[in-house]
């Protein structure tokens, strides 16, 4: 098994075929598998080898795939990481995939260098958009190996084939080990759930580093043999343009993009009439947005709920949906679905239908653990499930409907965010004694950040210059949008802060 025998699959099928619109160019599919094995090619003269990892940090573009490919291709695995990554954040990653191979780009080169020296095991370093003294072109490696191909690396099912990093309860990134037999049943479930075709036309409008971009719209795309319209960044005009021109069926955006789109003055003049699947996930999507979106443009919002690598329920695409839920297991959808969900108390056992508890899932989608995190991967495997750690309840039709978390992860625009990492960052901040940071409800973001700030004695600072401090250190979306300072925070009598009483605005002000 080696799931890069898609893209054998689509060049057989449909050499000259539709696999990527990007930019006004178009790659056929017997052009990416060429591609692919070109850059595959290079790698194995790097020394890239199976099972070990490929860093892949790269805007939305064409390269991303042909080096994610070459490297699964080899029987390596890949390890993107979030282009909005401050050095401290990118620096980890790399220490902790621990890449022999980074593939960039030229505006992320002057980051790259200031970590490169921290990072042992970096060897190679290629770089698409320009040529870089001292680094490897990204075009010069695929003209050098065009025409050329290499054995395709016979993998077993639970091989590692992408390596992708979310924020842990620590505050530090965790590597979410996804493998071939995870990737393959999936796809056949999204295929299954939203009868997916050649036919079809999907967008990829959400970021390649974020799995939620990759699996859904993109993956799925390659593994039906449909063409996929790639944007390199969020552009509310562009993307209905694009739906328009490319006749797009299946669009998929966390609820921070629908926001957009509906807010977007001149919607009504593209024909949208195309699209037959809006996907949703990554945050609550609310239900007035929902409605709106629906109402403006006559396309129906599915909306799912996963992690990072998988997805668990869906919507029906057709019959019953329920409007604010996250749909049912997907095991109840298709009777060939392996997937299981229970709601289950502090015991492990179920809890009766409407009552809440967490969420844990089962099924041949569910990556096997965390990289190099044994003990986390014990605690949230528990004899054949998989521990979500999301509170929700199921109505008595088997819809489920989250209701928060069991930690404190803030979801902001889609995007994971725990308060634990923004703190270490602003106590290093020469006026904070003292600093709690939680999600505040935002409409469109699903949650902004905030930090209740305690000053030091006799010390100053503004709300502004905390903020510009923590956006030089994290990825902006991780940054407070908001500072508050009070005089103490709330805690427990074991001295745990009291978030609710910060979200509830119950806390003491600064006097």
């Amino acid at each position: 098994m080696n799931i890069s025998e898609w893209l054998v699959r689509n060049a057989d099928r449909d050499p000259d075929g539709a696999a990527i619109h990007f930019e006004g160019d178009t790659i056929s599919h017997g052009e990416l598998l060429a591609r692919v094995e070109a850059f595959a090619c290079a790698l194995a003269t790097f020394g890239v080898r199976p099972g070990d990892r490929v860093g892949l940090f790269l805007e939305n573009c064409p390269e991303f795939l042909i080096a994610r490919w070459a490297a699964i291709r080899l029987g390596a695995a890949a390890a993107p990481m979030n282009v909005m990554f401050q050095a401290r954040e990118a620096q980890y990653v790399l220490n902790n995939a621990t890449p022999g191979v980074l593939v960039t780009q030229s505006s992320l080169l002057p980051l790259v260098e200031q970590i490169w020296p921290d990072c042992p095991h970096l060897s190679h370093l290629v770089v698409s958009g320009a040529e870089i003294h001292g680094a490897h072109s990204f075009a010069a490696l695929e003209s050098a190996y065009a025409g050329r191909s290499i054995a395709l690396h016979d993998c077993v099912p639970d091989d590692l084939c992408d390596l992708y990093y979310t924020s842990g309860t620590t505050g530090r990134p965790k590597g979410v080990m996804c493998s071939h037999f995870n990737f393959e049943s999936l796809l056949r479930y999204e295929q299954v759930i939203w009868d997916m075709g050649v036919s079809d036309h999907t967008m990829v409008a959400l970021p390649l580093f974020h799995a939620k971009g990759l699996i859904i719209p993109c993956l799925l795309a390659t593994y039906v043999g449909c063409p996929q319209t790639l944007l390199r960044r969020w552009d509310t005009r562009g993307v209905l343009e694009l739906i328009e021109r490319n006749k797009v069926t299946f669009f998929a955006g966390v609820p921070t993009m629908y926001a957009y789109l509906n807010a977007f003055d001149d919607v009504e003049r593209y024909d949208l009439s195309s699209i037959r699947i809006c996907r949703v996930g990554g945050a609550p999507m609310p239900v007035e947005m929902h409605r709106a979106f629906e109402k403006r443009t006559g396309a129906a919002i599915i909306e799912g709920w996963g992690c990072t690598g998988w997805t668990g329920t869906s919507n029906p695409l057709d019959g019953e949906r329920s409007i604010g839920s996250i749909g049912k297991a997907l095991g109840e959808l298709h009777p060939s679905i392996r997937c299981e969900i229970r709601i289950v108390d502090e015991t492990g056992e179920d809890v009766p239908a409407g009552e809440e508890g967490e969420v844990v899932i089962r099924g041949d989608q569910i990556p096997k653990g965390f990289w190099r995190m044994p003990n986390k991967t014990a605690s949230d495997y528990r004899e054949g499930w998989f521990h979500t750690g999301d509170i929700g309840r199921r109505d008595e039709r088997g819809f489920i409907y989250l209701v928060g978390r069991k930690d404190d992860l803030i979801i902001t625009s889609g995007f994971n965010v725990y308060p634990r990492e923004v703190e270490e960052v602003l106590h290093a901040h020469p006026s904070v004694a003292d600093v709690a940071v939680v999600g505040m409800a935002d409409g469109d973001k699903g949650q902004s950040i905030k930090a209740f700030v305690v000053c030091k004695p006799g010390v100053a600072a503004s709300e502004t210059a905390l903020v510009e401090y923590c956006r030089s250190k994290l990825a902006k979306y991780k940054a407070p949008r908001a500072v508050e300072f009070i005089d103490a925070l709330p805690r427990t009598a074991s001295g745990k802060v009291q978030r609710f009483l910060l979200t509830g605005g119950n806390a003491a002000p600064r006097s």
